[in-house]
């Protein structure tokens, strides 16, 4: 993959000379099957290994993760920390303890499962030269196996979306960030709300909040495994949607302020989150309805059906819309519900591993 949207620059100074103490926080809850990948990528990045202090904080696990991990940090030359929670208490919750322990002067925060390319916290950490810039994000990294429909469709909706996150980032910020890799000024952070789910995404507009920038980089990439059923895919999608809309409703005043960002940009991924797939349920039985009862609409359809199946780009395309917005349904079902799903069930087969340098940009 090219850089994406590299003719446009993202306007801020950067100095990769600089090499800030970077606190990494890891929330874990079962992840035994991963830390030895998750610790050792870290590393063999390419950001000094004395700048970093590793933070870990275990969620109550059944599978003897927190002395796993403790034993990995001393075999990868890593300097870290374990803590260990009595219980599963929700991400939120094991992110402000890990806080407390945060000696850097950026932090990090980083999903077990997910690894990242080798120049990741270094091309990162290179934007806080800018001091415009409070939180930095990144973007993911594809494999070039797509085996399943899942995958292809996977990989066309981080496509779409990474593109518009890189647009929104190199014309102010962007409201989304990632929690496989988001780092932050740690003295502009105060923590993480334990009533919202989206703690990465809260974290990015808290910095937007306080007048900062929030960006998500072009060169910083994470790899992350997908759900290859599609059962578990949407149960994953609409949890993570949920906590997105947790999160812009949580800094919904933004839209009072000036600014592109308060004026256009967070308004219009409201929309896209919030709106449009409530829209997508009457346009979708209007549809239908003109289809069955009209002769010409339903020939334009069907023809319009033909070069959707016919082309691989289209029909990505709308399986990505169409799938996007069944699981914003679900998310906001689920949040009328009351359903915060604060903690969750793992996805077992997303804790197989990656195998490092996958993806094509990996170096």
């Amino acid at each position: 993959m090219g850089r994406l949207g590299s003719r446009r620059s993202y306007g801020i100074k950067v100095d990769s000379a600089e090499q800030p103490n970077v606190t990494v926080l890891i929330p874990t809850y079962n992840e035994a099957s991963v830390m030895g990948e998750k610790l050792s990528n870290i590393a063999q990045g390419d950001y000094p290994t004395d700048k970093i202090d590793i933070v870990i904080v275990d969620g109550g696990s059944s599978d003897n993760t927190a002395e796993i991990a403790r034993n990995l940090l001393k075999v990868n030359g890593l300097r870290g920390t374990v803590l260990e929670e009595r219980e599963r208490t929700g991400k939120s919750t094991g992110l402000n303890l890990g806080l407390k322990y945060a000696s850097g002067d950026l932090v990090c925060i980083s999903d077990a499962e997910c690894t990242w390319d080798k120049a990741a916290l270094r091309n990162a950490v290179k934007y806080f030269a800018d001091p415009s810039v409070g939180s930095v994000s990144g973007i993911h990294g594809t494999s070039q196996s797509k085996t399943t429909l899942t995958e292809d469709v996977e990989s066309s909706y981080r496509s779409i979306y990474r593109r518009l996150r890189i647009a929104e980032s190199k014309i102010q910020s962007t409201p989304i960030a990632e929690g496989e890799i988001l780092v932050f000024r740690r003295e502009q952070f105060t923590g993480f709300d334990p009533k919202v789910g989206g703690d990465d995404t809260c974290a990015a507009l808290c910095m937007v909040e306080k007048g900062f920038r929030a960006i998500s980089a072009e060169d910083v990439l994470f790899y992350e495994p997908v759900p290859l059923d599609w059962r578990p895919r949407f149960s994953q999608k609409i949890r993570r949607g949920q906590h997105v809309l947790q999160a812009f409703l949580k800094h919904r005043g933004i839209v009072r302020r000036r600014g592109f960002f308060s004026r256009v940009i967070f308004p219009m991924e409201f929309f896209l989150y919030a709106i449009n797939p409530v829209l997508f349920v009457p346009f979708l039985v209007l549809t239908i309805w003109a289809t069955v009862s009209n002769l010409p609409v339903l020939l334009a359809a069907s023809a319009g059906l033909i070069v959707t199946l016919a082309s691989s780009p289209v029909r990505r395309l709308a399986a990505t819309y169409i799938s996007n917005n069944i699981t914003m349904l679900g998310a906001l079902v689920q949040e009328t519900r009351g359903e915060k799903q604060l903690t969750w069930k793992k996805i077992v087969e997303n804790r197989r591993g990656i195998t490092l340098g996958q993806g094509p940009e990996q170096r």
